[in-house]
């Protein structure tokens, strides 16, 4: 179960609490992929929205695989990773979490131009651009061709996004303290997609 990954990682109490809700609501769409955008070595966060993660990510490529690998090795009994035949750089990583197979993938692309068609969750936590040739994640057309390949009853999950996502057939569940490498003090948000738009 997702819940149990939340004590995988040292979480403040607020935060830890906020998580686990999280996490009973989106393993109702565990069976799709999920989609984390931008912040590509976050594996503490990403291990909480699925099984099948795909994180895209264009910023310090080196970086990130490197991380990834790190942070799964730390609370996995077996990892593997692979590079990925993609129109970009890919690669794929699979682990053994507390008795479940886990998928991760790493795509060095621009999140707004690179999507899978349906997605569980949709997760961004740092929607600026950290190169000046990706597109801002937060962006009202950009999100909502995002928002568009969610399934009705899937989730968008984010945090310093200040578009209203209400407006694309979501309604807020949940709200709560989510950690970030930012200036700015912002509540994390989860939103429920209820209807097309």
């Amino acid at each position: 179960m997702l819940k149990e990954r939340v004590d995988l990682f040292e979480f403040k109490k607020e935060e830890k609490r906020f998580l686990e809700n999280v996490c009973k609501k989106v393993e109702e769409v565990i069976s799709y992929t999920s989609v984390y955008a931008g912040s590509s070595d976050d594996v503490e966060h990403g291990i909480l929205i699925g099984n099948d993660v795909v994180f895209i990510d264009t910023h310090t490529p080196e970086v990130n695989l490197t991380g990834i690998k790190a942070k799964l090795d730390s609370i996995s009994d077996s990892v593997s990773v692979e590079k990925m035949e993609r129109d970009f750089p890919a690669w794929r990583f699979e682990a053994l979490i507390l008795g479940e197979r886990v998928k991760l993938e790493y795509w060095c692309a621009d999140a707004t131009r690179v999507l899978p068609d349906r997605m569980g969750v949709y997760f961004v936590k740092v929607p600026l651009p950290k190169e000046p040739n990706a597109g801002c994640l937060c962006s009202e057309e950009n999100l909502s061709v995002a928002l568009s390949k969610v399934v009705i009853g899937g989730y968008y999950l984010e945090r310093e996004c200040p578009i209203e996502p209400e407006k694309y057939g979501f309604k807020r569940v949940l709200s709560g303290e989510m950690s970030g490498l930012s200036i700015h003090s912002a509540k994390g948000n989860l939103y429920r997609k209820i209807t097309s738009f």
